[in-house]
């Protein structure tokens, strides 16, 4: 019986010390997670700011489709811009610490659905804009420099914003790994008489 109490203690401080360990290295996973987001969220804003910059003063000084092209580029970075500061502002108030195992992974899931649904998003921008330039082909006079103009806006746009999201989901995806390698090192064993544990780095 004292051996049983014994083994049943062992496992218990075993647990604790584990669970100890498993605290500090969500905490770490989940930090990463929320810098990278963070990151991601400041290199969607310095695009935005860059085309807002260099639409605004394209507008003043270009004609014809360069005109309406450089004005999508500032309307469509103004959206941008306002999704990057939400989301990096956003990141900021999380504590990673506040995630156990479980919320983890479904942070984990939700950023690479996010770039998932994101990357399929581009791609109906990168049709939009093929067929905006299609469709103003057959217009004339002030009407095709807008739709040639905005087609092209769209193009450059969903063509930065799909390199933009594969990028990203990569980086979360090859981070989100170490979640399932986590207790691959963790061995118990049982014998009569004997339980032992290991645990490998």
């Amino acid at each position: 019986m004292y051996k049983y109490g014994c083994a049943l203690m062992l496992m218990l401080l075993l647990s604790v010390n584990l669970l100890a360990q498993d605290s500090a290295w969500l905490e770490s996973f989940n930090r990463e997670r929320i810098h990278t987001t963070k990151t991601a969220m400041v290199v969607l804003g310095g695009w935005s700011v860059a085309n807002i910059a260099t639409g605004l003063a394209g507008m003043g000084q270009a004609g014809g489709e360069a005109k309406y092209f450089h004005q999508m580029n500032v309307i469509w970075n103004a959206v941008n811009l306002g999704i990057a500061a939400a989301g990096y502002f956003g990141n900021r108030k999380l504590n990673p610490a506040s995630y156990n195992m479980q919320g983890s992974i479904r942070e984990q899931n939700k950023i690479e659905k996010i770039y998932l649904v994101n990357g399929a998003l581009d791609l109906a921008y990168i049709m939009g804009g093929l067929y905006a330039r299609e469709y103003g082909k057959n217009q004339t006079g002030k009407e095709q420099d807008r739709w040639k103009g905005y087609g092209s806006s769209i193009l450059l746009q969903g063509g930065f914003l799909l390199l933009y999201d594969i990028v990203n989901i990569s980086i979360h995806h090859r981070h989100g790994k170490a979640l399932n390698k986590k207790f691959d090192g963790m061995q118990l064993s049982f014998a009569p008489g004997r339980i032992s544990a290991g645990l490998t780095f």
